[in-house]
């Protein structure tokens, strides 16, 4: 009977686990177009659709690093009630939706929720769809430190196109993630956005200690040029979002919004920023008051509260006698309660109250106890008077509102009091703690971190298209030869004119690849030396260059983004030179090419080949570019070039040989062969050679300025 029973509980068992992966629906590789049905989904790997990507009410889609859905056509999410979820596997994230193609479809993304995930909404350069809405969502718990949200931008037109995307954000509640929002252009020819009845609240933006424009919960920019367009930002709450210390994990400074850019002002009216007064408003936004170069916000009017539109939220929490509670309390002594106030009525009917703690002073052992409350409703405001006392040992905790809901069962964000300081002291203990541990394994104190390349950089990195990241330019100065017939004395040498055409490709934010095709002289004589043997010898030469030079460059400031604060732009570089060369020398009046004549007995001894005009070298450049705004800039620029060839000049490492063996050789150019081999007819010695012995290499530089445009946006 034993038997039996666990046989059965073995089968039923099986059953389940059978049911349960035939219920999972794994997606993967690439669809004409593709219908999400109610149920479970399972995204590991890259999935594309072409075409239509349709996701109907009651899908779970689970996203399994490095799992993303692709989109390239129509997207249709239209949820009820949230009922549509796109979530991140604990501990295995994935990323999300990529948006990316030019097509003429509309984008849907309604009623779903977005959680978990690394980047749960990427648009893509060069994308483009008639209108995109992204409406009544929720984006709450997003683990990702690049954006939720990234809007890039859709392909750009000289000619301005009639056309354009109408781009609306309306009445999301964005929630616990633990980044921002980032339009690459505010303002544009070609996307109109529209950003209204947002919530905001309790976000994190990592970073570092500098407050900066990008560590806030939106950011973009302005420009002048482009500008058809000005984002409408309007009827939004921004409440206590943070940027956060990637280091110490530790809240640095409130941080609602940044922008940068050329233009001198940008409206972000009527918006509910954390505050009813300007001055504590003005600390949570980055604009020309922090930095001249950025152009100014202009953000009153404001609101005082919240409007009822915007999905449901804690806005303010008071002290139990309804005056002001500082978002930096450190709590020791227990709170005998606060007010909270939301912009719509709340049901705490099934909420939960804690108070975490720490339970001596310097380790990280912490105790999480539930407490009772009362709640005594005044409107929209709700006074919890604490029932049940905690922290006796009065130790630095906080407390922690979670469960709530509004009276229409909708989500709403927990609330945190006392957590800054929390998370200050957990730092602490977390210093000692390490402290300790090195002190026991006698090693020294860990270094931090170091940062690496963001996963916005790498989706750019791998996403952009090429157009999006050239800039071509005009390049001209003078070329200077170095090499055999040429004098120690850099001023002392003949310089010639140099032209030249450059394409440059931005790789990342600091690395660019060039191509350099020039046309220029090197020329030279050893009268210009100052050195007796070079003298004597009375070599001279004209030879003309076309080069191919590709290099690799390291920009010091990032060369995607411009700020008049940042116009001086130095860069260094290395690169390969593949160029042909045709030395001539004067004879008589007469001009003659040189690598026929043979003039190092090349075409006398068996055991010699004459010299390729075509040769290879490597050089290192430096240049200072001046941005005088997003597309155009001027410079200048230098670069030291090394030959693999020491025959530029004609002149290398041969001996002289005889005149009866020229003259024999060349019968119709003879005289000028004996000419060219030893121009001073000087006595030399058997096996004498004709390069100099003490700068035996051929070398030049190119110097001068240079103009440059990048094409496209």
């Amino acid at each position: 009977m034993l038997r039996l029973n666990k046989f059965l509980l073995g089968l039923i068992l099986f059953t389940c686990l059978v049911g349960q992966a035939n219920g999972q629906d794994t997606l993967s590789g690439n669809y004409p177009t593709l219908k999400i049905t109610a149920g479970l989904h399972v995204v590991k790997n890259v999935v594309t659709i072409k075409g239509e990507l349709n996701v109907e009410p009651g899908a779970k889609i689970e996203f399994i690093d490095p799992g993303v859905l692709v989109c390239e056509g129509a997207v249709i999410i239209k949820g009820a009630n949230k009922n549509i979820e796109f979530v991140g596997k604990s501990k295995y994230e994935g990323a999300g939706l990529i948006i990316k193609n030019v097509d003429s479809s509309n984008i849907e993304i309604q009623n779903a929720v977005f959680k978990n995930l690394q980047l749960p909404l990427f648009f893509d350069f060069a994308w483009k769809r008639n209108a995109v809405n992204i409406s009544d969502n929720h984006f709450i718990n997003n683990i990702g430190k690049v954006s939720v949200i990234q809007v890039l931008n859709t392909p750009f037109n000289f000619n301005l196109d009639s056309t354009y995307v109408n781009f609306k954000i309306n009445g999301n509640l964005f929630s616990g993630n633990n980044a921002a929002i980032y339009f690459e252009d505010l303002k544009s020819d070609h996307i109109n956005f529209e950003v209204i009845n947002n919530t905001f609240v309790s976000n994190n933006v990592y970073g570092f200690k500098n407050y900066n424009i990008s560590t806030n919960i939106i950011y973009g920019r302005a420009d002048q040029v482009f500008s058809r367009f000005t984002a409408k930002i309007e009827g939004n709450s921004f409440a206590s979002n943070y940027l956060i210390d990637n280091i110490t994990d530790t809240i640095v400074h409130a941080a609602n919004f940044g922008v940068y850019g050329t233009d001198k002002s940008f409206p972000l009216k009527k918006n509910y920023l954390g505050s009813t007064i300007a001055e504590k408003i003005r600390k949570t936004i980055y604009d020309q008051t922090l930095n001249y170069n950025a152009p100014k916000i202009d953000f009153e009017p404001f609101l005082n509260q919240p409007n009822v539109l915007n999905p449901t939220h804690i806005y303010n929490v008071l002290n139990i006698d309804e005056t002001e509670l500082v978002d930096t309390i450190k709590i020791k002594e227990p709170l005998k309660g606060f007010v909270v106030r939301a912009n719509n009525s709340i049901d705490f009917s099934k909420s939960t109250l804690t108070y975490s703690y720490f339970k001596d002073d310097s380790t990280l052992k912490r105790t999480d106890t539930l407490l009772t409350f009362d709640k005594q409703p005044n409107g929209n405001d709700f006074k919890l008077t604490i029932t049940k006392t905690a922290n006796t040992g009065k130790k630095i905790g906080y407390y922690n509102v979670a469960n709530i809901l509004d009276t229409r069962g909708n989500y709403v964000p927990d609330v945190k009091v006392g957590y800054i300081s929390y998370l200050n002291d957990l730092r602490r203990r977390r210093l000692i703690a390490d402290l300790i541990k090195d002190k026991k394994s006698d090693d020294s104190l860990k270094r931090p971190p170091t940062p690496v390349d963001s996963l916005k950089n790498i989706f750019q990195k791998i996403e952009a298209p090429l157009k999006s990241k050239f800039e071509v330019g005009l390049v001209t100065g003078g070329a200077i030869f170095l090499g055999t017939v040429s004098s120690s004395n850099l001023f002392q040498n003949v310089m010639n004119m140099y032209n030249g055409i450059n394409v440059n490709y931005t790789i990342y934010s600091n690395l660019s690849a060039s191509m350099t095709i020039a046309m220029f002289k090197l020329s030279n004589s050893d009268y210009n030396s100052s050195n007796n043997e070079q003298i004597a010898r009375g070599m001279s030469f004209s030879t003309s260059m076309m080069s191919i030079s590709p290099s690799i460059n390291y920009d010091f400031v990032d060369n995607r983004l411009y700020t008049k604060a940042r116009r001086f732009r130095p860069s260094i570089g290395i690169g390969l030179d593949l160029f042909s060369f045709t030395p001539t020398g004067k004879y008589l009046g007469k001009d003659y090419p040189l690598q026929p004549l043979g003039t190092g007995g090349q075409l006398v001894d068996s055991g010699k080949k004459v010299y390729s005009l075509m040769s290879m070298g490597y050089f290192l450049n430096v240049k200072l570019k001046y941005q005088l705004n997003r597309f155009n800039s001027v410079g200048i620029h230098f670069s030291y070039h090394k030959s693999v060839s020491d025959y530029l000049d004609d002149v290398g490492p041969d001996t002289y040989p005889t005149a009866a063996k020229l003259l024999a050789k060349n019968p119709t150019n003879g005289d000028a062969a004996v000419y060219f081999s030893n121009p001073t007819s000087r006595p030399v010695t058997p096996g004498q050679v004709r390069a100099s012995p003490t700068n035996p290499s051929d070398k030049y530089i190119n110097f001068g300025v240079f103009y440059s445009r990048r094409l496209f946006k």
